[in-house]
């Protein structure tokens, strides 16, 4: 994943928030971001995908728009329509081929999966900028293809073939399109407003699910109005999206990058664990591997280990961070694509 600069906690101890309560509240992000999978589950046996994803970007862009009126207000957003558009479409069909596939697998398989996203990303900076991934993320792919391929095994096992079902196959796909819009939010937040930009996203977004659902799905209906549904999307809405955005952006100045990515990663055990508690989703040694080799793929592609001392000691500083850079395409691509974070209204 990409890495975000390091802000040193005890600079902002008397004024912030303390270290702990900053990993607590990670913690909270995961596990709401890894229980949204099963909340999705639950509301798209009533309402139709596209629908549901009307109501919870549309309801998101609103808010977002309430909240941060004062400063949209002081942005030409006529500008942002084309970026806006380009995150829309690969946000859209991410959301598309994710939740095509929940359709039919269990929501942890689907979280899990989904989350194959962080290994892809310096494999399609590498497409855009032709540096070569490091040795992690050359690992953390290989890891992560074996992990697939003991989940597929899973869904094959009686004839000891391995099979990738339709659903693994086209979350993965979603899972591809998500990667490509962490991407293109790396490269387009340092020309433009972050705040503006992911307004315009959710925005755009929302029209195109709209459009799509008038288009081929049936129109609303009164049944839609139960309390569960409108309890699951406002949960989607708020906890996922505003309340985890909020958490995500405080907190992450007072934990060091690679505290904060190990605890980020554990949604897709928070995923599981809900999953498995209230949808009933069952764990078998194949499948239990799969998702461990793929956890711990996502924590190689996050995590920058500690490199060699070079030799001058007087340019230790400056060696770090070109080292860094040869070695790392999510640093050296351009600081473009440097900071992006894994997105909260994903899950």
């Amino acid at each position: 994943m990409a890495e975000r600069e390091v802000l040193n906690a005890t600079n902002g101890a008397n004024r912030g928030i303390s270290p702990s309560l900053a990993r607590l509240m990670l913690l909270t992000n995961a596990a709401v971001w890894g229980s949204g999978y099963t909340i999705l589950k639950f509301i798209q046996t009533t309402v139709p995908t596209q629908w549901m994803m009307t109501f919870r970007l549309g309801a998101a862009a609103i808010l977002m728009g309430v909240i941060f009126l004062p400063k949209l207000r002081k942005i030409d957003l006529r500008r942002l329509v084309i970026p806006g558009l380009i995150l829309a479409v690969t946000y859209w069909l991410g959301f598309m081929f994710q939740l095509e596939g929940l359709k039919t697998i269990a929501p942890g398989r689907n979280s899990f999966l989904t989350d194959t996203y962080c290994v892809m990303v310096p494999f399609l900076i590498w497409a855009i900028t032709r540096r070569r991934p490091n040795w992690q993320h050359m690992a953390a792919a290989f890891v992560c293809i074996v992990g697939i391929g003991f989940v597929s095994l899973s869904e094959g096992a009686a004839a000891g073939l391995l099979s990738v079902s339709f659903g693994d196959a086209v979350t993965i796909v979603g899972a591809f399109f998500f990667a490509a819009n962490l991407v293109a939010v790396g490269f387009m937040a340092k020309k433009f407003d972050p705040v503006a930009l992911m307004f315009m996203e959710f925005v755009f977004t929302a029209l195109l699910f709209l459009g799509g659902a008038v288009l081929t799905e049936p129109s609303p209906e009164p049944s839609w109005a139960d309390w569960h549904i409108i309890a699951g999307l406002a949960y989607l809405v708020i906890g996922s999206t505003i309340i985890a955005q909020i958490f995500q952006t405080v907190a992450i100045r007072y934990v060091p990058t690679s505290q904060a990515s190990i605890i980020l990663s554990t949604e897709s055990l928070f995923g599981v664990l809900v999953s498995v508690i209230f949808y009933g989703e069952r764990l078998t040694v194949a499948v239990g591997a799969g998702f461990a080799l793929i956890f711990c793929a996502i924590l190689l592609s996050e995590l920058h280990l500690p490199k060699k001392r070079r030799a001058k000691n007087d340019s230790h500083h400056d060696d770090g961070v070109a080292e860094r850079a040869d070695s790392d395409p999510a640093v050296s691509a351009g600081s473009a694509v440097s900071a992006p974070d894994p997105d909260p209204s994903r899950r």
